[in-house]
């Protein structure tokens, strides 16, 4: 047994090590509420669920016929419509060709002749027997072993920065392959599979997953291909094309040595590839295929693999075993019953399947489809874990029971017949299953405190990083800031909490490039930016208490105490058409320059001070005053602004819940809302979010209020397949909802989405992005 070695803490991650210096007590938890979806079962939901089986054991030449729809593709060229009713050959090298189409001209002559003889017809034809393997390389000596696989990534600079963490880890072989667009990083090399497991259980001690995979080794421990289990040749073929009138066009085996051709009945190549795909309706080998299928080269041979799902793949299985007249509650039971048990499969071999002879990759009936649609993700459970983990009658693939059929004849439903059969278990949602865990719990200071929570569910890992901030203490106090204190303007988060000195915080409201805040912005009781289609945003008091509303306002400065009204449409931006836009502070010292169609009308300590109307002048903006930029076109402005110098001016905003009469001096605008009273409540349709906000699996940050007066600043990483595929915003409410919270709403998200406490990030965003606003804690 190879030693492991222990983990040098020269690798663990640099900012949770110097946090856990900074805060000095972390309290590690091993709170795991259930164990769903494990090694294998995680490799195929990572790579997008999608199954990859074998459909026939690999031969030298596979010819095919198209029925309908039928459409290769490979890299590098244009998709190729495959004539209906033609016949292709797609295989290794012309020399295989060759033998495979003399073969095919001597089991035709041969069918006809017996044809003449009784009137039948020989449709199984070979064509290993007629292979002059004298003429074939001798391949290196490979053997079968037993490894792990620990990483799948879509570039192979992640695969080599994963090895050499490894190599710091453990005193182990290991290798990368390529395959199905993926490397793959392995660990291993054993002779029998129970000392594969002994090895991948030494590695969970020290924290590492793998799942145990066969593969063939060349001499010297090169991976040469991945058999998943060692296939048996088959070499039947059915082939109809006569060497008369292909022999001229062949290529020698040399030029095309590792790829693979195809070939028409006339026996030109029409391409050459490393693999091949075919998605539509065609034939191969006698058997009618339906679908997206993957062809490429295996010890020599070609293999063809279904590209396909589970549901598919449950409905295959039903195909195989029952008639279309099967009654419905039978097939739907049944359709359970496989479903689980093809869970077993992925979880014993990733998203690759060994070969099996009962898939029916064929047209699919009604009948099976809509058994699998009517039963969508329902499978058996038990004790927070897949039932075939206490019944290892589910973990096999094999004929229906029996009883199934006349259980369903005297009117059992199809909860009813899986309730007869398995008594033990029960019937449970495939997507609403979820592994959780809290990694770890730290205090940062009294009354804050950081969680990181890992889950797993059908869609993917998620990380989530929660800050639970005790509303009750009177000495911390949470506020909104503005980047760089003035707008436009973006900061990094971290820059943003060193210069306000906080202990933590979390990114706030939308913004624009230039950011911008896009929504309401109040700090210090003064309007920054004004909200944006009423949406949710946070309200913070006076006292400190919060809370959340849907936010509407109206701007307006009143002359001469009412002689004269000028209304406002938004603050701190550029100025529409017909709009007039108040510029404060916030803005900077000068409004931007001045155009033809505009005024600037100045405003310090109540009183009008003039109007600018020349081209290209920046007025300053007075630390005690506003500038308001009209357009002339708006209503009456023209004969209004001779008269303006040195009346009185007054700002009136108001708001809808009443900022004054709450005593709100900051609040920061998002949305949609999440939670309301404890119910789901996602109000993004009447905010007016575009799509992607609402429907996209994202980064998100968001803030829930808990009924004992909790805020629970939350992050979920996203859009990083391996780490975190992120959330919905439905799933955001509902882990809100699972916290505590009773009300909640959601804040920018996407690559903005990030938590720093005490200066370092304890996230992993998605991408380095620099933000408008942010929201922070402060120790007073």
């Amino acid at each position: 047994m190879q030693n492991l070695k222990f983990l040098n803490t020269k690798i663990i991650n640099k900012t949770i090590y110097i946090f856990l210096i900074l805060i000095f007590l972390i309290i590690f938890s091993q709170t795991a509420g259930a164990e769903y979806f494990e090694a294998g079962l995680k490799d195929y939901i990572i790579n997008d669920h999608l199954i990859r089986v074998p459909v026939f054991n690999p031969v030298e030449s596979i010819e095919i016929r198209s029925k309908y729809n039928a459409v290769l593709s490979s890299a590098g060229n244009e998709d190729l419509k495959l004539e209906t009713g033609e016949n292709y050959f797609i295989v290794l090298n012309s020399a295989a060709f060759n033998r495979a189409a003399a073969d095919s001209s001597e089991e035709r002559q041969e069918t006809t002749r017996e044809e003449k003889a009784d009137g039948e017809m020989q449709t199984d034809n070979t064509v290993s027997e007629s292979i002059d393997t004298s003429s074939a390389v001798e391949s290196p000596r490979k053997e079968m072993r037993y490894v792990l696989q620990i990483f799948a990534g879509s570039t192979e600079e992640n695969a080599e920065s994963r090895l050499a963490e490894l190599e710091e880890k453990i005193d182990a072989e290991l290798n990368i392959i390529e395959e199905g667009g993926l490397f793959k990083l392995l660990a291993g090399n054993f002779k029998n599979r129970a000392e594969a497991e002994a090895f991948e259980a030494e590695l969970k001690e020290i924290g590492i997953e793998g799942w145990i995979k066969e593969v063939m080794l060349s001499i010297g421990g090169e991976v040469e291909q991945d058999l998943e289990a060692a296939q048996a040749e088959d070499n039947n073929t059915d082939s109809f094309v006569d060497t008369n009138q292909v022999s001229d066009n062949i290529d020698s085996a040399e030029e095309i040595d590792n790829l693979l051709a195809l070939y028409n009945s006339q026996g030109e190549k029409i391409r050459t590839a490393e693999s091949f795909r075919i998605n539509g309706y065609f034939e191969a080998k006698g058997n009618e295929l339906s679908g997206d299928f993957k062809f490429n080269s295996f010890n020599n041979k070609v293999r063809i693999e279904a590209l396909t799902n589970l549901d598919r793949l449950t409905s295959a299985l039903l195909k195989n075993y029952f008639e279309t007249d099967t009654p419905r509650e039978a097939l739907k039971a049944q359709a359970v019953i496989y479903r689980t048990g093809l869970l077993y499969q992925l979880q014993s071999y990733g998203s690759e399947l060994v070969y099996r002879g009962d898939y029916n990759f064929g047209l699919l009936e009604p009948a099976y489809k809509n058994a699998v649609n009517e039963t969508e993700n329902q499978v058996l459970v038990r004790d927070d874990s897949f039932y075939y983990n206490s019944d290892f009658e589910l973990r096999e693939l094999k004929k229906p029971r029996t009883g199934i059929i006349p259980l369903a004849q005297a009117d059992y439903s199809c909860q009813e017949i899986l309730d007869y059969y398995y008594q033990r278990s029960e019937t449970a949602d495939l997507k609403e299953l979820m592994d959780s865990e809290v990694k770890f719990t730290a205090g940062i200071t009294y009354g804050l405190k950081f969680q990181e929570i890992r889950q797993f569910n059908w869609n993917g890992p998620r990380l989530i990083t929660v800050i639970d901030y005790n509303l009750n203490v009177e000495r911390l106090r949470l506020k909104p800031v503005l980047a760089g204190d003035q707008v436009p303007g973006r900061e990094d988060l971290e820059d943003l909490i060193k210069r306000h000195s906080a202990l933590a915080g979390v990114n706030g409201g939308y913004f624009h490039y230039t950011g911008r805040p896009l929504g309401l912005l109040y700090l210090d009781g003064e309007l920054v930016s004004e909200p944006l289609y009423n949406r949710t945003s946070l309200l913070i008091a006076k006292d400190g208490s919060l809370d959340f509303e849907q936010v509407k306002w109206e701007g307006q400065v009143i002359i001469n105490s009412g002689e004269e009204k000028i209304m406002l449409d938004g603050v701190n931006r550029n100025t529409g058409v017909g709009e007039a836009i108040l510029f404060n502070s916030y803005y900077g010292k000068n409004v931007p320059e001045l155009k033809n169609r505009y005024y600037d009308i100045v405003v310090r300590s109540g009183e009008i001070l003039g109007v600018e109307d020349d081209k290209g002048s920046q007025s300053a903006i007075p630390p005690d005053g506003y500038v308001i930029r009209v357009e002339k076109s708006k209503e009456n402005i023209l004969a209004l602004i001779p008269q303006l110098a040195g009346k009185s001016a007054q700002l009136d905003l108001k708001f809808s819940p009443d900022f004054e009469a709450l005593n709100i001096i900051h609040a920061v605008g998002g949305g949609p809302g999440l939670l309301k009273d404890g119910e789901v409540n996602i109000t993004g349709e009447e905010e007016r979010f575009q799509s992607d906000i609402l429907k996209n699996r994202s980064p998100r940050t968001a803030l829930g209020l808990t009924a004992d007066q909790h805020l629970i600043m939350l992050t979920v990483d996203g859009r990083q397949q391996e780490i975190s595929v992120g959330m919905s915003l439905e799933e955001l409410a509902l882990t809100l909802k699972d916290l505590g919270a009773e009300d909640a709403m959601n804040l920018d998200g996407g690559g903005s989405a990030r938590m720093v406490i005490r200066g370092f990030t304890m996230n992993s965003p998605s991408e380095k992005r620099y933000i408008s606003n942010g929201i922070l804690i402060n120790d007073n």
